[in-house]
């Protein structure tokens, strides 16, 4: 039974966290087509906000209880989880270089942000997706 309970604690920690990288990035998107204005600036310094106080407690919580679900159902040893955290490392790496622009943004509203941002959201689809169909299938 408890380990049901951590496994749904880590899966709304995941949606909270994904919810939180799609803003994060699609607000990066439309500010690199747009630049900021100052209600721009206004929005990016509440999803800077929220993410520091929502975001990145679920993020660090979901690799907590997905550690430990890992070592309670001895799936560390499969390859299936092993291709999973290749995705969750790609995805926290991405949420920390999407903080570092918001906060560069922030703070230096004259800086543009780089094109490539535009292609962050299908990313962050493309590894929840992976990782979905790694969780469910479980393949070899």
């Amino acid at each position: 039974m408890t380990y049901l309970w951590l496994k749904a604690l880590h899966v709304a920690s995941v949606l909270v966290w994904v919810g939180g990288l799609f803003t994060q990035s699609i607000v990066l998107a439309a500010a690199a087509r747009t630049g900021l204005d100052s209600s721009s600036r206004a929005l990016v310094a509440s999803i800077r906000s929220w993410d520091g106080r929502v975001v990145l407690p679920a993020l660090i919580l979901t690799w907590v209880l997905g550690i430990v679900l890992g070592v309670l159902s001895g799936s560390f040893r499969t390859g299936w989880l092993s291709a999973k955290l290749v995705f969750v490392i790609v995805l926290s790496g991405l949420h920390g270089m999407q903080a570092g622009m918001l906060r560069r943004a922030s703070s230096h509203p004259e800086a543009r942000i780089a094109g490539f941002v535009r292609w962050l959201p299908g990313l962050i689809a493309l590894s929840v997706l992976a990782i979905a169909i790694l969780v469910v299938v479980k393949p070899g």
